[in-house]
Parts: C-alpha cells; sequence; structure tokens
C-alpha cells in the first residue's frame, strides 16, 4: 500500500513542478513579447511604411462637387517623437512622419494627384498588446492635373485626418488599416476654389527599426 501512495505523491510534485515551470515560461515569453513591443515606440525609433488605398468623393457640402475617385500609394517614414507615456486606455506615444504619394484618377476629370503630407500621429499601446490603434492628422502640398475647374490650378495643399490599427506581426514587421479622410483645394490662391473632399481605405506595411 506504501508503493502506490508513495508513486502517486511523486506525480503530484511532478505535475505540481511542471505547473509552476510551465507558468514561468508562459509568463516570460508574455514579458519578452511585451518588451519588444514597448522597444518599437520608444523615442528615436524609426518606421518605414508602404500604404495603398482607395479615396471616393464627394464627401461633405456642397454636394455639388463632381465625382473625383482615385487610388493612393505612399511610401511614408516615421520617427518616434517620445517614449510610451502611461494614462491609463489612452497609454501611448508621439510619431511624426512624412508621406510621399501618388494617386491615379479612376473616375473623374484628370490623370493624377502626387504629393506628400507630414504627420503628426499618436499611438495607443495598451500593455501587452499587438493590435495598436492610432489617430493622426497631417498636411501637405500637392500637383494634380485635375479638370481646373474644380480646384482652380494645379498647385494644392492637402489636409487630412485618419485613424486606423495596426497589428504587430513580428518586432519589426506589421500591416495596418486606417480609415482615412482627405481634402484638396489650394487655400483660395487660384481664381476659384472648390476643392476636393474624398475618404477611404488605407492599407499599409510596415517596418520599424
Amino acid at each position: 500500500m506504501k508503493r502506490p501512495i508513495k508513486t502517486a505523491s511523486r506525480l503530484a510534485i511532478f505535475c505540481a513542478l511542471f505547473e509552476v515551470a510551465a507558468t514561468s515560461l508562459r509568463a516570460q515569453s508574455a514579458l519578452d513579447d511585451e518588451s519588444r513591443i514597448l522597444d518599437l515606440f520608444m523615442a528615436g525609433k524609426f518606421d518605414v511604411r508602404l500604404n495603398n488605398g482607395l479615396l471616393f468623393s464627394p464627401y461633405g457640402e456642397p454636394a455639388s462637387r463632381p465625382t473625383i475617385n482615385y487610388t493612393l500609394t505612399g511610401l511614408e517614414f516615421g520617427y518616434m517623437l517620445s517614449d510610451r507615456r502611461e494614462a491609463g486606455i489612452f497609454s501611448g506615444n508621439l510619431e511624426a512622419s512624412l508621406e510621399v504619394f501618388g494617386s491615379a484618377l479612376f473616375y473623374g476629370p484628370g490623370a493624377y494627384v502626387t504629393g506628400f503630407t507630414l504627420w503628426g500621429r499618436y499611438n495607443f499601446v495598451p500593455l501587452g498588446w499587438r493590435l495598436i490603434p492610432y489617430a493622426q492628422g497631417g498636411a501637405g502640398v500637392t500637383s494634380t492635373d485635375i479638370d481646373h475647374s474644380i480646384d482652380g490650378q494645379m498647385f494644392n495643399f492637402n489636409l487630412n485626418l485618419a485613424a486606423g490599427v495596426r497589428y504587430l506581426i513580428t518586432e519589426h514587421w506589421s500591416v495596418s488599416l486606417e480609415y482615412r479622410y482627405q481634402h484638396i483645394s489650394n487655400a483660395n490662391l487660384g481664381s476659384h476654389n472648390l476643392g476636393i473632399n474624398s475618404q477611404g481605405p488605407v492599407l499599409g506595411i510596415s517596418f520599424a527599426f
């Protein structure tokens, strides 16, 4: 009778030790992942992103604006301005980026839209999350051959708002999906300034270092 009891006791101790070891390994793995994630959002880190999307108009007033629909392909260079700041559900950091973009019209009077945008972004970085929400705004300059009865002249400005989520695949690579609003107009520098308001989804892939 003593041998089965001893065997059961040893088995129970082994199971308990195995569980403690497994728990420790899981905790260590989670800690390592968390450390790597936080490291991506430290001041001085860089990001290179390739963005592709579709933007549709008209959007907003006046409703008389013509339909201008175009693709958007952008190469974006990001720089982390700050470390992650602890603020509950708003914990995160600030990022600045420069995006150079080119667009091809697939509906409307014209062929292209091109330019660059300076962005300011806030990354929401909850502890342990690989899914990183963000919100950003930007402004820049634009050149386009869209019918100048719409935008007044070739030289224009762009104003942008966007919100999206970024999923970290590895410690360097991630993918993102955002909703973007873009306004293009000449700030009344031309003879008239009807402008273009567009909106749509933008997909991105990025490399952080």
